[in-house]
């Protein structure tokens, strides 16, 4: 067959014989021995016809045009080699941000409350910290429990006083400055090392400390 014989995609005889033609080619045997499925063949075949008129300009084609849009839509990838598959993507697997102890254990949500509680206890003042105790049941009992284990420690050479006072007393200048100082003071630093507290940038013999604390709450300035 000439390869400048022209004819239209209507023409099934003469697309027949192009495409058997075509066949005997290099590109034609690559198409056949690695892209041509059954189910895929009458698709292929349009894509082709398609191709090819945008190649010829117009829907008069030729052998060449057919050959020549094959190569296209395979260079392209718009016809797929028959084993072709379509990858799945891989969904990269969320990562874990599950809080955990230092050997990788998951918290459980009472560690995780009580872990913020004391962050928070270590960070903000006595005045932010008995709000809180207020409104917030649970921190209250934090708070009390983490105190009576700071008072169970020994602190060295630290006289603690005996006993708590139980009835009101009127307030003295110093307990009311010590009040004062002890409701902005970050927490962290009202807890005893070496026997000695920080108050307003003053160590204080934990012993007087507890002393003034007892003082000041039973004047209720605490």
């Amino acid at each position: 067959m000439n390869n400048e014989f022209t004819f239209t995609a209507e023409n099934a005889q003469e697309v027949t014989d192009a495409l058997r033609e075509i066949f005997l080619t290099p590109l034609g045997e690559d198409y056949r021995d690695n892209y041509y499925t059954k189910e895929r063949g009458d698709d292929d075949l349009e894509k082709i016809l398609n191709a090819a008129q945008l190649v010829a300009g117009g829907p008069n084609i030729t052998v060449r045009n057919m050959e020549q849009a094959l190569r296209l839509l395979i260079d392209s990838g718009e016809i797929k080699p028959r084993d072709f598959e379509t990858a799945t993507p891989l969904e990269e697997p969320e990562e874990d941000t599950r809080p955990r102890d230092r050997n990788g254990k998951l918290l459980t949500d009472v560690q995780i409350r009580w872990s913020e509680y004391r962050q928070f206890a270590e960070t903000a003042s006595m005045a932010d910290i008995n709000k809180r105790k207020v409104t917030d049941p649970s921190f209250a009992s934090f708070v009390r429990k983490n105190w009576e284990r700071q008072l169970a420690q020994p602190v060295g050479d630290a006289v603690v006083p005996v006993g708590t006072p139980t009835s009101r007393v009127a307030p003295t200048q110093e307990l009311i400055d010590f009040a004062r100082k002890y409701q902005v003071e970050p927490s962290q630093n009202l807890k005893p090392r070496n026997g000695v507290v920080i108050l307003a940038g003053e160590q204080i013999a934990y012993g007087r400390f507890l002393d003034l604390v007892n003082r000041s709450t039973a004047c209720s300035l605490l």
